[in-house]
């Protein structure tokens, strides 16, 4: 079953009168389960790309279908409605609450659900990430790695049908950067969620079962591992 599904997906800035062509006519189906890494060099696209995959911006042209909707066609709420439903998102900054513990962070995705075991459901999640016994603290006692141990809990917190990870090992030393890919591809193999990772790290890209290079906007390569 195919999960994401991108047709001719364009993105322009307007600049005064200048345009700048971030991505240009971008074309790629995913099915449900695979995991795939995007790699091209900086500014080649690949963030703006799975931001507009994730539904969190909206392209020039083209469109976008996750999960069976369209998203070009859907309001800014409605947008997020699909992605409170079926999406996680592991940013390279962590993009923790600062005001809020471990698990209350966590426990955001399932209290935008209504989930009335959100609780539970997060201390089972930061527990399985190996934090069971920091969810009281808040982002800034906690070290990089342990940050985005908890923003992977958090973006597993939904039971997404699809994972979007742009650098996820990007701000962290190499030892700790295993430790979290592990963490990543063994959780996902568990929930059985489809993974798009963006990365500049080859190595990581090897892990993955496809491999879709992306240059100056245009999708260069689209190998299978």
């Amino acid at each position: 079953m195919t999960i994401l599904s991108v047709a001719n997906l364009s993105k322009v800035y307007q600049s005064g009168s200048r345009k700048l062509t971030v991505l240009d006519e971008v074309n790629f189906d995913i099915q449900s389960g695979e995991i795939i890494s995007i790699v091209g060099p900086s500014g080649s696209g690949k963030t703006t790309l799975l931001g507009l995959c994730a539904g969190l911006d909206s392209g020039s042209s083209g469109s976008v279908i996750l999960n069976g909707q369209a998203l070009e066609k859907l309001n800014e709420d409605q947008r997020a409605a699909v992605r409170n439903k079926d999406v996680g998102f592991i940013f390279q900054n962590f993009q923790l609450l600062p005001t809020l513990t471990a698990l209350e962070n966590v426990m955001v995705p399932l209290e935008l659900k209504k989930r009335k075991d959100a609780r539970e459901k997060a201390l089972e999640l930061l527990t399985k990430v190996g934090l069971g016994d920091r969810a009281t603290h808040y982002p800034t006692q906690l070290s990089g790695g342990e940050q985005q141990r908890v923003s992977i809990a958090r973006a597993f917190a939904n039971e997404p049908k699809i994972l979007f990870a742009d650098e996820p090992t990007g701000n962290l030393d190499t030892e700790t950067g295993e430790m979290i890919e592990k963490l990543i591809f063994d959780l996902n193999t568990e929930k059985g969620t489809t993974l798009v990772l963006v990365t500049h790290d080859l190595d990581l890209a090897a892990k993955t079962q496809r491999i879709i290079h992306i240059k100056g906007g245009k999708i260069q390569e689209d190998s299978h591992a």
